[in-house]
């Protein structure tokens, strides 16, 4: 097995996958009250590992706790994990919010299954964070999809198996034009390595990158998913959902998108700035019209990921930084 960089530092990002992976586990086997517990002690281990994370300086740009394994070799796969300056913010927001989800569920919606769920996607989630490997971000992207269709259709409103199954399709759709672009991309560049992208992906790689990562977003006007699945959530779907989810896809656009065709992207600026300003005026004006608190959280976010959008557009350290804490 080829191994390369530090792997006993890069152990800790296996730890912050395997947490939960094993609390998801835990909770789908357990009876009830220990399921629940398993899967709450578990959210918060994961919760201080990603803690212990932190390295002083981490702002001055590289990865740190790199672990790279090559897992497939004929296929020339890897399993390389990473986290820099931009996803460990990232990170500790999502397992803070897991933890928060599984508090509030130990009272309100007791069923070990939920907490296996929210368990699993947050595995997704690091794993999206994490990834250095395209091919291993796209798995993992690809990953969140099951546990939120579950968490929606299981214990959503009334209209809950209409909504999961709108998000299903619109996130099957990006996830389609995004395998294409992934495809494009290696058969291109000769490389799925995006610690060090060759950034020579064409404009059609970047547009099906950029639209995949857009339905995630979700950008106008590819938006039409968020309203129904936000609204028909579980309140703790709703906080992930809301909280985590929908940064994937500005996230996917500053990882990879933008890192792997530069040049295209640089091209594509305006067009991708008048959707964001588009989103953030449509998505505002609806809000206007809401009456449901769910809908108007919705549409509000519509609005919100507009201005990240619109700040990833800039190209800028600034911008790039902006579209990261907003």
């Amino acid at each position: 097995m080829d191994v390369t960089g530090d792997v006993v530092d890069g152990v800790i990002l296996i730890v912050l996958l395997g947490l939960p992976a094993v609390g998801a586990v835990l909770a789908a086997l357990l009876p009830g009250r220990a399921a629940r517990w398993a899967a709450t002690v578990a959210a918060a281990a994961t919760f201080g590992v990603s803690l212990a994370l932190y390295r002083s300086g981490w702002s001055g740009g590289g990865y740190w706790h790199e672990f790279d394994v090559s897992w497939v070799p004929a296929l020339r796969l890897r399993f390389h994990l990473g986290v820099d300056g931009i996803s460990w913010p990232l990170i500790v927001l999502t397992t803070l919010l897991t933890l928060l989800c599984c508090l509030y569920s130990l009272w309100r919606t007791p069923d070990r299954r939920l907490f296996a769920l929210l368990l699993a996607l947050e595995v997704g989630i690091l794993g999206v964070f994490c990834a250095l490997d395209l091919i291993l971000f796209f798995v993992f992207f690809e990953t969140v999809l099951l546990p939120m269709y579950a968490i929606i259709a299981g214990w959503g409103g009334p209209r809950r198996r209409m909504a999961a199954r709108k998000f299903v399709l619109y996130t099957l759709s990006g996830s389609m034009l995004l395998l294409i672009g992934v495809f494009l991309v290696v058969t291109q560049t000769g490389t799925a390595d995006l610690a060090a992208p060759t950034g020579t992906a064409s404009m059609v790689a970047f547009a099906f990158l950029a639209i995949g990562f857009a339905v995630k977003a979700p950008l106008w006007p590819l938006h039409s998913w968020l309203p129904d699945a936000h609204s028909e959530a579980p309140t703790v779907g709703s906080v992930l959902l809301a909280g985590v989810l929908l940064k994937l896809g500005t996230y996917g656009l500053i990882r990879v998108a933008l890192p792997v065709a530069p040049v295209s992207a640089e091209r594509a600026a305006p067009v991708i700035a008048a959707f964001a300003v588009a989103a953030i005026v449509i998505g505002g004006l609806i809000c206007l019209a809401q009456t449901e608190i769910k809908r108007l959280i919705a549409y509000s976010s519509v609005g919100h990921m507009g201005f990240v959008v619109l700040a990833v557009a800039t190209f800028t350290v600034g911008g790039v930084q902006a579209a990261v804490f907003a």
